[in-house]
């Protein structure tokens, strides 16, 4: 046992690598008078090293060996501390509530460092408030980089970049929504409110359709904005999507129960065009009697009155305007190749055998003009399948829109496709391995947009999906192996009720990509 301080002071014991009292070195050197060893220690928490300090575990010793009443000289060979400082170490902890004769306990309160001012700030708070002011003000700011607030400030980009961090701020793409015109917020407010109150079961009812288009080597999101994390759907911070080109375009359909039919839409031939034009004029033969009847009819009705018409009498022609039809596109899609390609071969047969099941189906389709062209209707009419009517550029009131980023990211989970052959071929295989439970939950989420659609009179600045959502990424990083993301798994085999709906809707792949 070390004497105490009333006894003749013994001379210290041989240095051995368990007499070192830092936790990041395997042994001290023995303590000389030229001076204590230097002592690595981790700081307290918001403290800057600002030169030589004792560690909290020689300050503990420290003051345990002054409680116990050894002398300064050997608790500064045991410890390292110097004569003054141990009076220090004292003084703090009894200016902190140290009561040894009390409760022998040393917390490490007595110890530690106090909190520091540091040296006084140069950028003011309103500075700083200068700054956050110009990224929020408008889209520019959001863009500009942190050297160009810097300079704008008068301040260093480090400094920029400091203050932006401190409030939340970091450069990550922006948000895309669709751009609304007034028009169209009243449409979907309305639209809104019609069917607030309709429940899953109703829903259930509808079969989703739409396109997408694909772009062989497309880049998407090289901007990036500075935001909060509760700053996603601001109006400065979304970015707009405007439709584009594509190689080809690739439609689909589904319901609550059940995946329906797709098709990829290849370009006319000029023998497929010809056939098209002969039967699109037998068909206007057939129809010229009955709209000329109508027009008939209408128009007398219009000039119907006790005084005389001035001007001419108005004479029948048999053009697009009085209900003749015309096909204006020259190779793309329009309302006769969806007419005779998705509503005649896949759609409409879909929509009758989910009306045994499901009597009150409806048919989802946004306002395309192929969509909506008036002769649709009366093809809708003739086979008894109702439509529901939906307001435009509304991709978030459609189930399946979240069904195009899943098939892409799918499509290219590997590497993306290096033709255009294969690329088709690859989106046939994905539209087959699509969840039916992700279908499902995207159908779920409908009646809470809805509610969202509401609350901001037909804007989106909302986040889309299902609010309670979170992903679980625990056991997914694991090196060798892929996560449980059902685009990275494996093809599987179909089951019999799926290769029965193959054969009868859609035809082999190989086939299909050869045809034509």
């Amino acid at each position: 046992m070390p004497p105490k301080a009333t006894r003749k002071k013994a001379p210290p014991p041989p240095t051995r690598p368990d007499d070192s009292l830092s936790p990041s070195r395997p042994s001290s050197p023995t303590p000389s008078s030229s001076g204590p060893p230097p002592f690595a220690r981790p700081l307290p928490q918001d403290v800057k090293d600002v030169g030589h300090r004792y560690t909290l575990v020689q300050r503990v010793q420290c003051l345990t060996l002054l409680v116990e009443g050894f002398k300064a000289d050997y608790i500064k060979q045991k410890t390292g501390v110097s004569e003054r400082s141990q009076r220090n170490i004292r003084k703090r902890a009894y200016d902190r509530g140290f009561r040894p004769e009390q409760d022998p306990r040393i917390l490490e309160s007595y110890v530690a460092d106090a909190a520091r001012s540091g040296r006084p700030k140069e950028i003011s708070e309103e500075k700083e408030q200068e700054i956050l002011s110009a990224v929020r003000s408008d889209r520019s700011g959001r863009e500009k980089s942190s050297e160009v607030l810097a300079y704008d400030a008068g301040i260093s980009r480090s400094s920029a970049l400091r203050i932006l961090h401190k409030h939340g701020l970091h450069n990550v793409k922006p948000t895309t929504k669709p751009g609304l015109t007034a028009e169209m917020k009243k449409a979907r407010y309305e639209w809104a409110l019609e069917h607030k109150d309709w429940t899953l079961e109703d829903w259930k009812n509808v079969i989703w359709t739409d396109e997408t288009s694909v772009v062989l080597g497309h880049r998407r999101g090289a901007v990036r904005v500075w935001r909060t994390s509760e700053e996603a759907y601001t109006d400065t911070v979304i970015r707009r999507r405007w439709k584009g080109f594509s190689d080809f375009m690739f439609w689909g359909s589904f319901s609550y129960d059940e995946k329906g039919p797709c098709h990829i839409w290849r370009g006319q031939t000029v023998a497929q065009r010809k056939k098209d034009d002969l039967e699109l004029a037998k068909l206007n033969e057939e129809l010229e009697p009955v709209e000329k009847a109508q027009w008939e009819l209408n128009t007398g009705l219009r000039r119907l009155d006790l005084r005389p018409k001035r001007g001419r009498k108005p004479q029948w022609r048999w053009n697009e305007k009085n209900g003749k039809l015309v096909r204006k596109s020259h190779g793309g899609i329009d309302f006769w190749r969806y007419y005779k390609e998705i509503m005649l071969a896949k759609l409409i047969p879909f929509a009758q055998k989910r009306q045994k099941i499901r009597p009150k189906t409806l048919v989802q389709e946004d306002n395309a003009p192929p969509h909506a062209h008036h002769h649709q209707a009366r093809v809708y009419k003739l086979h008894s399948v109702e439509r529901l009517l939906w307001p435009g550029n509304s991709p978030d009131l459609n189930a399946i829109e979240p069904a195009w980023p899943w098939m892409k990211k799918t499509t290219t989970a590997r590497g993306a496709p290096q033709s255009k052959r294969q690329m088709e071929k690859t989106w046939y295989n994905a539209w087959d391995d699509l969840p039916q439970t992700s279908i499902q939950a995207w159908i779920e989420r409908i009646p809470r947009h809805i509610q969202e659609i509401i609350r901001l009179k037909g804007g989106n600045e909302y986040e889309e999906g299902r609010k309670a959502f979170k992903r679980d990424h625990k056991g997914t990083r694991l090196k060798g192996k892929l996560s449980t993301h059902s685009y990275l798994t494996p093809r599987s085999d179909h089951s019999a009720e799926d290769e029965g709906w193959e054969n009868i809707d859609e035809p082999n792949v190989d086939e299909v990509l050869s045809d034509g």
